[in-house]
Parts: C-alpha cells; structure tokens; sequence
C-alpha cells in the first residue's frame, strides 16, 4: 500500500512538472491539502528503513595472512591463510639442493614444478666406479642437472 501511494505521488509529481506554468498553478489551487494522517505517512516513507543486509556476516573472510615463493624456472606459487591464528611460510626454490620452491599457509603446501635432471640423489656410482678400476686410481664425475655420470680409470697408476 506503501509502494502504491508513493508512486502515486510521484507520477503527480512528474505530470506537474510536464503542464505548461498556468495550469500547474491552476491545478495546485484546486487540490485539497493533505489531512495530517497522510503526511505522517508520506513523512514516515522519507526515513530510510533499517537495512537487514548490513547486519550480515561477510561472506568472503579476509586472508589474515599470505605467502609467495619464487619457483627455480622463474614462476611463482602464493598461498593465503584464513584461519586464526593462521601460518604462512615461502621457500625460494634452489635446485642445487634439490628446492623447486613451495610455499605453506594453514598447513596447505603448494610446490612449484620439481627441478630439472634427476636431484641430488642421482650421483651414487663411485662406489661401483671405485669397484671397477680397483687397483688403479680413478676419477668420477657427475651431473645431476643433466644426469649424466662419467668413470674414469687411470691405467697408468695400476703399474707401479
């Protein structure tokens, strides 16, 4: 009911505004004042009504804290925490102890992608290398980036 004669008013309103200035003020003689009832009313429709929304928790909660690592081949991997207390922890990657990079936050981990080649735990031929060129002295060498491993046996030491 509310709506309906608030909307009324309004279009009287717009059509007042429509007339030419003569029959406006015509029009204005001729239309009874408003009894005091109604302008209560119309005065109670200018006071905005409480908003139920605003008493809402939000629905999205803010992070209470974030992490972001730097991977081995430039990326990047980020977290954030929302619980409280919340723990977030990065780790840059480092290949050459076998690092890609992670980060950590509520107890979630995220890693970057592994690192190239075959890690630190490739390299474990020397004792076979050693093995090999017994009694002569030897050279072993390893790549774990590229996984390759070479032995070497020096002849010239088993003579003596």
């Amino acid at each position: 009911m509310k709506k309906m004669v608030l909307g009324l008013s309004l279009a009287l309103a717009a059509l007042a505004f429509l007339m030419s200035p003569p029959l406006t003020a015509a029009s204005l003689q001729a239309v009874p004042a408003l009894s005091l009832a109604d302008q209560a009313f119309l005065a109670s429709l200018a006071v905005p009504a409480a908003n139920p929304t605003a008493k809402r928790p939000q629905i999205g909660a803010k992070s209470l804290c974030s992490a972001t690592a730097n991977c081995w081949n430039g990326g990047t991997v980020s977290c954030t925490g929302n619980n409280s207390p919340s723990s977030c922890s990065a780790v840059d990657g480092n290949c050459s102890v076998g690092e890609p990079g992670h980060v950590t936050c509520d107890g979630a981990t995220t890693t970057c992608s592994a690192c190239p080649g075959c890690g630190p735990t490739f390299c474990t031929g020397e004792s076979d290398c050693a093995a090999n060129c017994y009694p002569c002295d030897y050279t072993y060498t390893c790549n774990e980036t590229f996984c390759t491993d070479h032995c070497r046996c020096n002849f010239r030491t088993c003579l003596q």
